[in-house]
């Protein structure tokens, strides 16, 4: 049996026939058109993520800036309590010291101590009930720094409750927790400081001139 077998002559193919086919046309790859909308896409993504970001980062600020004035007043509210305690047992010293009724002072500020004992101890619950987000660490280190400082008092006015000689004792814990808090209060302000709390808390923590290391700060 014969085969037809095709010789290629330029762009033609001729049969054994003498009959002449038709050309074969190849068709060129095209290139692929430029996407032009992904860098607009892509621009636009990156803007909203910015803008997304930083909102979070205001929210955040702010929700910091919130939390830390509700702890300076409630630490301002139990600092409250602790001044008109000495104020009071100033004045008690004033009327019945340097001769006076010895008796009576003593029962009077041991007055004072029990009184003043629950007092702080229920300022101290309004500073530990202070609800901080678990990420603002800073805030809570200063929360838990103040109430160190509250329990102290609380534990020297139960001393001070059954023996009025507590008053003029040295009491190193008070003074301890006190001074020791103070830097922990300046590190969980916010930035920027909008609110001044910087001056807030120096004014807290301000120590007056005529105490001397062993006696009580605040």
């Amino acid at each position: 049996m014969a085969h037809n077998v095709g010789h290629s002559v330029g762009d033609s193919v001729v049969n054994n026939g003498g009959m002449e086919q038709a050309p074969v046309e190849t068709e060129s790859p095209q290139r692929p058109k430029p996407r032009r909308w992904i860098p607009w896409v892509a621009g636009g993504g990156v803007f909203a993520l910015t803008l997304i970001l930083g909102g979070v980062l205001v929210a955040d600020w702010s929700w910091r800036n919130t939390e830390m004035q509700a702890l300076l007043e409630r630490v301002e509210a139990s600092e409250a309590v602790m001044g008109e305690l000495q104020d009071a047992a100033s004045q008690a010293f004033d009327e019945h010291g340097s001769g006076g009724d010895r008796a009576k002072l003593d029962a009077e500020l041991r007055e004072l101590a029990q009184v003043a004992k629950v007092d702080i101890a229920e300022a101290g619950v309004e500073v530990a009930a202070l609800p901080i987000a678990v990420w603002h660490v800073d805030i809570e280190r200063a929360r838990d720094a103040y109430l160190l400082h509250n329990r102290s008092w609380v534990e020297y006015m139960d001393r001070a409750s059954r023996s009025s000689a507590e008053f003029i004792a040295p009491q190193p814990m008070v003074n301890e927790t006190f001074i020791a808090a103070e830097p922990i209060f300046v590190r969980a302000i916010p930035a920027p400081d909008v609110r001044d709390f910087a001056a807030r808390i120096a004014a807290i923590f301000a120590i007056p001139d005529d105490l001397s290391s062993d006696q009580v700060a605040t």
